[in-house]
């Protein structure tokens, strides 16, 4: 692997106090630096070499931050290749941290039409509230209907009102008109999130696609 990305990988688990090297701001720790730095990557070039490690790496600590350069490549580009491989690793991890962090990597990303997001929505049944929340919200930048599909179901089934109130904020994201009805049987939840975030996205919805049908006249 390439030594600057080796040093980043270092730098990113490094919580020192101070970061003393010329051109840091030196109230700032070395990781927290290294981790605004890796936000910033856009170089194509490295995906092979961070999935390399990844599939190598035994340390998931490092794993962990790989999986958060590479998801910033993959938001700042849209390589599809890193964006597949981020999410078929969901199965792959064990810890529940690492598995939320991965979670909250593939929400950011912009997931087209045609991704396979079983992983996702397999993910969405997890006992692990943690997992499971972040789950919901991964589907929040999904193009395929299947994601509406699964945030439907867990309208349709869950009693968790933190359940209820991440699908219906992914849902103010994908949601068609196809899911306001499903979305209208919370608005008169006992649960202040649950009936907000009901109604947030029922507005959400139905002024996308008032939008639509206005552009297409």
């Amino acid at each position: 692997m390439e030594e600057y990305l080796l040093n980043l990988i270092e730098r990113m688990g490094n919580d020192s106090d101070h970061n003393m090297e010329a051109g840091y701001d030196s109230s700032k720790t070395i990781s927290w630096q290294a981790f605004r730095e890796a936000e910033k990557q856009e170089n194509e070039s490295y995906i092979p070499q961070l999935i390399d490690f990844i599939e190598k790496e035994k340390n998931k600590k490092k794993r962990d931050r790989v999986y958060f350069i590479l998801g910033h490549i993959a938001k700042n580009t849209g390589d599809i290749t890193a964006i597949n491989f981020l999410i078929q690793r969901i199965e792959k991890e064990t810890d529940k941290y690492v598995i939320s962090a991965l979670l909250d990597r593939v929400a950011d990303l912009k997931k087209p039409k045609g991704t396979d997001l079983r992983p996702i929505i397999k993910a969405m049944k997890s006992e692990k509230w943690l997992i499971r929340h972040s789950a919901i919200s991964a589907l929040k930048q999904s193009s395929d209907e299947e994601a509406e599909n699964a945030l439907i179901e867990v309208l349709n089934n869950s009693t968790d009102p933190d359940d209820l109130t991440y699908a219906n904020a992914a849902l103010n994201k994908v949601g068609t008109l196809r899911a306001i009805p499903y979305i209208q049987n919370l608005l008169s939840s006992r649960k202040r999130d649950v009936k907000l975030s009901a109604k947030l996205a029922i507005e959400e919805i139905e002024k996308r696609y008032t939008f639509t049908k206005s552009t297409d006249r």
